[in-house]
């Protein structure tokens, strides 16, 4: 759907902004597939996860709640252990090996009382 400059400067006023009309002009269009990505989002939501359909909102009824290609949710085999480690940066046992979590904090909790803590003080070491 594709926004006329002037809804661009209704929007812009309502959020109290300003533009000029080369930025009112490259919004409209922003602002356009924003709209259409709403529009495809609604599609889904017009289809309850159990495959029926559910009510449809009354603000944008969806023309065809099947239209989307990524509706068809269908179990796929998966992309096998050799492959995906073949990929990764480093493996060991036939697991993924990822970098250890560390506090982000330079003062230790353990220090004593008043002693600042971090992110991550709280997990055991």
């Amino acid at each position: 759907m594709a926004l006329t400059t002037e809804e661009v400067r209704k929007i812009a006023s309502l959020a109290r902004l300003r533009f000029t009309s080369e930025e009112e002009a490259a919004f409209a269009g922003q602002l356009g597939k924003i709209v259409d990505y709403i529009d495809q989002l609604q599609r889904f939501e017009a289809v309850s996860p159990a495959g029926g359909a559910a009510a449809a909102p009354a603000r944008a009824p969806a023309a065809s709640p099947r239209a989307a290609p990524e509706d068809d949710d269908l179990p796929r085999p998966c992309l096998p252990r050799e492959t995906f480690l073949a990929n990764a940066p480093a493996a060991m046992d036939g697991f993924l090996l990822v970098p250890e979590v560390r506090r982000t904090s330079t003062v230790d909790a353990r220090q004593g009382p008043g002693a600042e803590t971090g992110v991550g003080d709280d997990l055991p070491s």
